[in-house]
C-alpha cells in the first residue's frame, strides 16, 4: 500500500497543552505526531461523529426527551 503524501507545517501550543499530548502520546506508546494526527483522523472520522450522535440519542431517550 502507498503511503499517502505528507506536509509538515509549524504548530505553537501552550506549554500545558504540549504536556498533555506528551503524557498521552506516552500512554499510547506513539510518538506525539502520531498521537496528534490520532485526534485530528478521530476528529474528521465519520465513525466517531455516528457514534457520539447514537450515544445523546440514547441519553436523550432515557431521559425521556424524545
Amino acid at each position: 500500500m502507498q503511503e499517502a503524501e505528507q506536509v509538515k507545517f509549524v504548530l505553537r501550543l501552550p506549554e500545558k497543552t504540549h504536556k498533555k499530548l506528551k503524557r498521552r502520546a506516552s500512554a499510547n506508546n506513539t510518538s506525539m505526531n502520531k498521537e496528534i494526527t490520532n485526534i485530528l483522523n478521530d476528529t474528521f472520522s465519520n465513525a466517531t461523529t455516528d457514534k457520539k450522535l447514537t450515544e445523546l440519542i440514547q441519553r436523550l431517550e432515557k431521559k425521556k426527551v424524545i
